[in-house]
């Protein structure tokens, strides 16, 4: 038991005594302000119970709890709350105690303990851009998974790429179209047995160029591909060229509705597992995969497992099979259903979840069909999960709750959870790849970086090297951009501005980051023994500035056990930016390396050592890393 949860504990045991009836140890708090106290108790409902006044029973357990305990220096009454003040010297030694034993895992719980959890993210799309709306899937899997593993829980971080689709088919209907016409057509040959005059006319001779790349679309050849994969210069094979066609294509098919059956072949000729076009189909998935992977590695996200929505096309047919066959799904003008407010259950039918589609009426599948057979062999590789967490944006809210009652109606009782998360923008508006009006990832983190070295350069071009600055740039840089997606919380939307996430003042990644680093220089700078460091007497410190710093260390553990059971990075971004704020209040207020006295010199020195380890435990959280100088 950490010490603020030990000392909140003891004190609802106090307070339950002189009540004479329980008190839970959440009932206390902290209060409103500083100055009131360091921990608070409401006396609503003790007064309600015994039918007399909240500030009568605050006065009298003020007076009980004088004396209880040496780790409380006074308690007072103001009106109906019970404020208790903590000594100083006492609380701090324990915390800075508490923070050097742990180390690296001060803030672990063990909530989770003996649990699994699948934490499903990075759910992005190939033969599309990564952007920067993707961003915010990725860092709030990647941090929940974090925090899971920090509360005892034993995480499979796994992501479902949806590689398999219209999408796919949209791009891929482009790039074949475009790729047509560099093809060389079947001459003219000579027939046997007949003058050389008299040839023999390929039909294709007489095509027009539109006659043309149908015949290639309904009879393309591994040939063919190679053909077209050859004209692609190798540093365009990326998620970017893809995105570009795929946008064009969208365009293009907003303006000729007659192409749409080309695109419906073409996914035919996919889940068919058509030769030509599947070879056509893994080369470019290899492209965006390969870009996948190094944004991954990049941003620090571990995904143990990867599952491609390709995987489950087969499975897909027999799940629709098996819904059909039990009763669960039907066929309604030509497409497969699950009518779920017409299904004879009472519970399914309060939930007004609607029609969920599993096959449309041309035979192709949608990504909704393949979702089912996912789950099932996510329980087959991971029996004994306990629970399974997807992330994915808000807009597809209705989609997993039908997805979810279709599971449970195939016999799937596991506890799912969909954890939504609203869009990013930037000020320049809302994004969509259909448009082709987004900013790529590639290029938004480009700029991040372009952006934060300039800052490092004009501070330190002088006394820095190339190494040392780029180094502090990137580390800025993702900082400024990971701290402004985990400082709101998921289900509300960001509009993300560069130049306030990079900014060295504020609610921003680089304030924090400053302040850790200042009190790694701080501990540089003093030139004292680690030793006589870790030896300091905390009773020497009874600043405000000192206690406000402990106090904030020692709520971390509540906070990061907190922020997993609610799924939330937000609230550790939030205790971040309380905690740099109170350092920064702590070197305001007094001297570390001037202290006169050299006992306080050291406690001080001990105490911001403790501040650093908790600081940096907060940021890894959230993926944040913390550069030796700024």
């Amino acid at each position: 038991m950490y010490t603020l949860e030990a000392i909140k504990s003891n004190l609802a045991r106090h307070i339950g005594d002189a009540l004479e009836e329980a008190v839970a140890s959440e009932e206390i708090a902290a209060p409103p302000k500083p100055d009131m106290g360091d921990l608070a108790f409401a006396c609503f409902r003790a007064a309600k119970k015994r039918g007399g006044n909240p500030a009568d029973v605050a006065k009298e357990l003020a007076r009980k709890l004088e004396n209880v305990d040496q780790s409380i220096q006074k308690t007072d009454a103001a009106g109906p709350y019970l404020n208790i003040t903590l000594r100083p010297g006492t609380f701090i030694d324990r915390v800075a105690r508490e923070v050097e034993q742990a180390g690296e895992d001060y803030g672990r719980t063990e909530s989770g303990r003996g649990q699994q959890v699948m934490v499903e993210y990075a759910n992005l799309n190939t033969h599309k851009e990564f952007h920067v709306g993707h961003l915010r899937n990725i860092l709030y899997g990647m941090s929940l998974d974090r925090l899971l593993d920090f509360a005892g829980w034993k995480t499979v971080p796994v992501s479902y790429v949806n590689d398999m689709g219209s999408h796919v088919a949209k791009c891929l209907w482009l790039f074949v179209r475009r790729g047509a016409l560099i093809l060389e057509r079947p001459k003219p040959k000579a027939v046997k047995g007949r003058k050389k005059s008299m040839l023999q006319v390929d039909a294709t001779e007489a095509m027009d160029d539109e006659q043309w790349i149908r015949y290639v679309l309904e009879n393309f050849t591994v040939a063919w591909a190679h053909r077209m994969i050859d004209d692609v210069p190798a540093e365009q094979h990326t998620g970017k060229f893809l995105g570009e066609i795929y946008a064009e294509a969208s365009k293009l098919l907003g303006e000729n509705e007659t192409w749409k059956s080309e695109v419906s072949l073409v996914l035919k000729k996919l889940e068919d597992h058509d030769k030509a076009w599947s070879y056509l189909w893994q080369e470019t998935r290899r492209w965006s995969l390969q870009e996948l992977s190094r944004y991954l590695q990049d941003l620090g996200a571990d995904i143990q497992k990867q599952y491609l929505e390709s995987e489950f096309v087969d499975r897909s047919k027999q799940a629709v099979d098996e819904l059909l066959a039990k009763g669960i799904a039907i066929e309604s003008q030509g497409a497969v259903i699950i009518d779920f407010d017409a299904y004879p259950d009472p519970e399914l039918q309060k939930q007004k979840l609607g029609v969920m589609i599993l096959r449309k009426s041309d035979g192709t599948l949608i990504y909704a069909t393949k979702d089912i057979p996912l789950a099932q062999q996510k329980f087959e590789d991971y029996p004994k999960m306990d629970l399974s967490l997807v992330v994915v944006d808000t807009r597809q809210a209705l989609y997993f709750r039908q997805l979810f009652a279709a599971l449970k109606l195939l016999g799937y009782t596991k506890p799912l959870k969909h954890l939504g998360f609203e869009f990013v923008t930037l000020p320049e508006g809302v994004m969509a790849s259909r448009k082709g009006n987004i900013i790529t990832l590639q290029d938004f983190l480009a700029r991040a970086v372009e952006l934060a070295k300039q800052e490092v350069v004009a501070r330190h071009k002088d006394e820095w090297n190339d190494g040392k600055i780029e180094h502090a740039a990137w580390c800025i840089a993702m900082g400024g951009v990971m701290f402004t997606m985990h400082k709101q919380d998921p289900e509300k939307p960001i509009v993300f501005d560069m130049a306030k996430a990079l900014a060295f003042e504020g609610d921003t990644g680089p304030y924090v980051q400053y302040a850790a680093t200042r009190l790694a220089s701080i501990g540089q700078k003093s030139k004292c023994k680690p030793q006589d460091v870790k030896k300091a007497d905390m009773a020497a410190l009874d600043h405000d500035a000192e206690k406000r710093v402990a106090f904030v260390l020692a709520q971390f553990p509540e906070v990061a056990g907190r922020a997993a059971a609610e799924y939330k990075p937000s609230l550790v971004a939030q205790w971040c930016l309380d905690a740099a704020s109170a350092v920064n209040a702590f070197y305001r207020d007094v001297k570390v390396l001037e202290a006169k006295d050299e006992r306080i010199k050291l406690a001080r020195l001990r105490l911001i050592a403790a501040a650093r380890v908790a600081l940096e435990n907060g940021l890894r959280l959230l993926g944040v890393a913390v550069p030796d100088a700024m």
